[in-house]
């Protein structure tokens, strides 16, 4: 990160509305907590997910952290960065994972991840008792994720695999300003995409899985080839074989 980009998050970091949006975060998590018996944190690796592990942990709440591992589809380093992350802050972290994620079949029949990650997360839900998703899930990233939540109201239907997203209502700078103000570390896609977008808090600098169709609109498949050559190769030519 820039010298002066960390300026600007420091100074954003004092603001009153700033604070006041994270510490309704942190209440959100709180009420979460009490309404729930057993949720689970979902943590990709990127920055989103970051923030809301930390203000979990500085909640001195402990819940499992669920990661899948993408296998050939994720951005390098990723899940590494996640268990590092475990360790430091002490969190039980189940790491999962399909039996596609390392051959052509995550490409071609698993959809780009999601089968297989929601196939997996049901089982591992089912055997421990999990009863929320907590998602660090922002409406700023798309209309999509601003129309799926509401940052205000707490979950109440626990029969239908409720989920919660405690920062939907952070502003892009406000999960910068919150990292540089913790001095949190983060995966190295983040500076590398920054360069090549209008800064590293450009919207379209997101953490996604290589080579990924959703995130299309935002040139993920372009920057992946610049950024990750070799990875995104390996996917072109599987997806030409089909």
């Amino acid at each position: 990160m820039q010298d002066l980009e960390q300026r600007r998050f420091r100074l954003h970091a004092r603001a009153d509305g700033y604070q006041r949006r994270i510490e309704r975060a942190g209440t959100y998590i709180e009420r979460i907590d009490e309404r729930f018996d057993a949720p689970s944190l979902h943590v990709s690796g990127g920055k989103d997910s970051l923030v809301l592990w930390h203000l979990m942990h500085e909640s001195a709440i402990e819940w499992p952290v669920f990661h899948f591992d993408n296998g050939l589809l994720n951005v390098p380093g990723v899940t590494e960065f996640v268990r590092h992350l475990a360790d430091e802050w002490e969190s039980q972290l189940y790491v999962r994972s399909s039996e596609a994620v390392n051959d052509e079949r995550m490409l071609l029949e698993e959809g780009h991840g999601y089968n297989g990650y929601w196939g997996t997360y049901e089982r591992l839900a089912r055997k421990q008792h999990w009863d929320c998703r907590v998602l660090g899930i922002r409406a700023a990233e798309s209309p999509q994720r601003r129309d799926r939540f509401d940052g205000l109201r707490i979950p109440t239907d626990t029969s239908h695999d409720p989920a919660a997203a405690p920062i939907h209502h952070l502003k892009t700078a406000d999960v910068w300003a919150y990292i540089v103000d913790h001095d949190l570390d983060y995966h190295e896609i983040y500076d590398e995409q920054g360069e090549l977008y209008d800064g590293i808090d450009s919207r379209e600098n997101r953490l996604v899985t290589l080579y990924d169709s959703e995130f299309d609109s935002l040139g993920s498949q372009e920057i992946s080839q610049f950024i990750y050559p070799g990875e995104t190769n390996e996917l072109k030519d599987i997806e030409q074989r089909k």
